[in-house]
């Protein structure tokens, strides 16, 4: 294979991500025609198959290339951000997951996909838990961990992780509902930068309250 077919191949293999992305994300994987996505992706029905042997692997294609670029930035924040304090870290862990969530940018496809996943869940569920939520999950573990203390019980540590994210994804699932309570906020970067705020802030005085409850006992 020469250059320039090389090229070729991996310009059509990349219009073909990223126009399936976009249409998995509006109609869902079973919805999804594969005639539709090479319309978009202005290739011929062929580079599916030759690509990614079908429908399934250019779906796990779109999964495995969106979550490379996302976790990418979560791990180097985290590695970034290792050395400042447990609630400076559970600040940016926020940020980011909020971004993910709200954000017009792949951030934001990330969390598309993974609803779409919550609700009509295909071969690639396992994988998506197994091979990229568990670890994130595991870091905003670890952070809140820190938070409450060494001595903390276990199970504090998981509700208190489950509780921050319950706060994160009530911005995306009634985000339309939003518009109606509180016609003037808007899903912009400065926006989301506050609300990370805020979250954080409610986060950390629930956090402190369960480390007071358990230090009591």
């Amino acid at each position: 294979m020469n250059a320039v077919q090389s090229d070729l191949e991996y310009d059509t293999r990349r219009r073909l991500i990223e126009a399936a992305s976009d249409i998995f994300i509006e109609q869902g994987y079973q919805a999804t025609k594969i005639r539709d996505i090479v319309k978009h992706a202005k290739a011929n029905l062929a580079a599916i198959n030759y690509h990614f042997g079908g429908k399934e692997g250019l779906y796990n294609a779109v999964i495995q290339s969106t979550a490379t670029l996302v976790f990418q930035e979560q791990s180097q924040s985290v590695a970034a951000h290792s050395t400042l304090t447990p609630e400076d870290q559970l600040k940016e862990y926020v940020r980011i997951f909020l971004k993910r969530l709200l954000d017009d940018t792949v951030q934001a496809r990330w969390g598309k996909l993974i609803a779409r996943e919550t609700v009509e869940p295909t071969a690639a569920f396992d994988m998506i838990i197994e091979k990229f939520i568990m670890p994130a999950h595991g870091d905003l573990k670890n952070i809140v961990h820190a938070v409450l203390g060494q001595d903390v019980d276990e199970e504090n540590v998981k509700r208190g992780a489950m509780s921050v994210i319950g706060q994160c994804l009530y911005y995306q699932i009634a985000r339309r509902v939003i518009g109606h309570l509180d016609p003037d906020f808007h899903f912009t970067p400065a926006t989301i930068d506050r609300l990370a705020e805020h979250i954080t802030a409610f986060s950390l005085g629930g956090l402190r309250e369960l480390a007071q409850k358990q230090n009591a006992l």
